[in-house]
């Protein structure tokens, strides 16, 4: 944690979602492997290990042809439409036969798209609400970026985090711009009513995307790694260079340290 010295008062609390604010109960791969198994799906056909190296490429496959969710593709998708093609192609990829599998997708889409926009497919870490409770207390105003479609906005007043924001979050879906880029920063400053620059911070897990991308738009980064503590989808390089970021290993410290320049 950097010292806060001669700094000046925080202002604005960005924060990211995934593995920042919350983490999924189970690997990604191991709930979509169960919801298909109680949808139908033979066990003797797909496995939780080959689900998980169907993901990304079939989430590649389905994002190229289908960008921005197929927001703007001719006819558009709704972000259901979308996700459903990707539990589709990531099944279909993990070894379900079509057939099968097209007769069960109704069921088994829903399902765990039902799942995961709920606390049974997500928890929080042990100090979101407390964290988000105090910043509010303190009057510091909060909000979320991240890259994602408005379901998510499901799974953040599920897991109590919705209400305690001073803003809705800022998404890629509706500013047209995803993490790293300083656009969606930008945006989400002046959705918040905040100029960029010193007082406005943005707290994520993700090097690139949450650290190096908030402080190409003048915002403050604080990157949280906390002891042990990352999802099967956390995006983590052996090469990655962490000299000279400002780490954290709790959200507490974003108290402590909004505690110290907000006197």
């Amino acid at each position: 944690m950097t010292s806060s010295a001669a700094k000046k008062p925080v202002r604005l609390i960005l924060f990211d979602v995934f593995d920042t604010l919350c983490t999924p109960r189970l690997p990604v791969h191991e709930q979509y492997y169960d919801e298909a198994i109680k949808g139908g799906v033979s066990p003797d056909t797909i496995s939780p290990a080959s689900v998980r190296a169907a993901f990304k490429p079939a989430f590649k496959a389905v994002d190229s042809k289908w960008p921005l969710y197929g927001k703007h593709t001719k006819p558009a998708l709704t972000p259901e439409e979308w996700w459903t093609k990707i539990i589709h192609q990531t099944l279909l990829e993990a070894g379900a036969p079509k057939d099968d599998l097209d007769q069960k997708i109704s069921d088994i889409g829903p399902a765990l798209m039902s799942r995961f926009e709920s606390d049974k497919g997500y928890r929080n870490f042990p100090e979101t609400i407390e964290t988000l409770s105090e910043l509010r207390e303190l009057g510091i105003k909060t909000s979320i970026i991240s890259n994602a479609d408005p379901r998510i906005l499901k799974t953040l007043d599920s897991l109590k985090i919705l209400p305690l924001l001073t803003y809705p979050p800022t998404l890629s879906w509706d500013v047209e711009y995803a993490k790293p880029s300083k656009e969606i920063y930008l945006s989400a400053c002046k959705f918040c009513g905040e100029e960029p620059g010193e007082g406005v911070i943005m707290v994520g897990d993700e090097l690139k995307a949450d650290y190096h991308g908030s402080t190409s738009a003048s915002v403050e980064g604080r990157l949280i790694r906390r002891q042990g503590e990352w999802s099967d989808g956390a995006v983590r390089t052996s090469s990655e260079s962490l000299e000279d970021v400002k780490i954290i290993t709790s959200l507490r410290d974003i108290v402590t340290e909004a505690r110290e320049r907000n006197v």
